[in-house]
């Protein structure tokens, strides 16, 4: 069967990691525990993580209001689900940088997630031992282009 651009409709699903996947970056050898807030350290697991001002719904809100959830679809990827996932570090300022793709599936996916993110007004910073510290987030974003089935009608007379 073959299918045309027009026979494609596209749904989003956004869906949020609360849990990162490392422990804590422990302090250098001569350094003491309080010393391993520096800047340079980003946390994989926090106490408290970084947020989106609003919280989870305002951030759902904003990616399906902002992402061109249309993107496949117009670059010609075929039926299917894609998880795309980003991961990004939110600063002790609450800037998202360092972003990059942890997927490869192609079809402008990966670069309309990290654009939206780039967009991203501040976060809260995450939180350990009562600091604002970096940590690592990751955002997946499912992509679903389904295609449409036509229904057949019989005339009858």
């Amino acid at each position: 069967m073959k299918l045309k651009k027009s026979s494609y409709s596209i749904l989003l699903f956004l869906a949020f990691f609360a849990n990162m996947v490392a422990a804590q970056v422990p302090p250098p050898p001569g350094e003491e525990a309080g010393d391993s807030l520096k800047e340079n350290v980003i946390f994989n697991k926090v106490e408290i993580e970084a947020q989106f001002p609003g919280g989870d719904k305002a951030w759902l809100n904003f990616l399906v209001k902002n992402l061109d959830g249309d993107i496949a679809v117009k670059n010609g990827a075929p039926a299917g689900n894609y998880m795309v996932v980003i991961q990004f570090v939110v600063n002790k300022e609450g800037e998202v940088t360092d972003i990059k793709a942890l997927t490869n599936y192609g079809y402008g996916m990966e670069q309309e997630v990290i654009r939206l993110l780039k967009k991203s007004p501040k976060w809260s910073p995450a939180i350990q031992d009562g600091r604002k510290v970096k940590a690592y987030r990751k955002q997946p974003v499912t992509f679903q282009v389904v295609e449409e089935r036509k229904s057949k009608r019989k005339n009858r007379s």
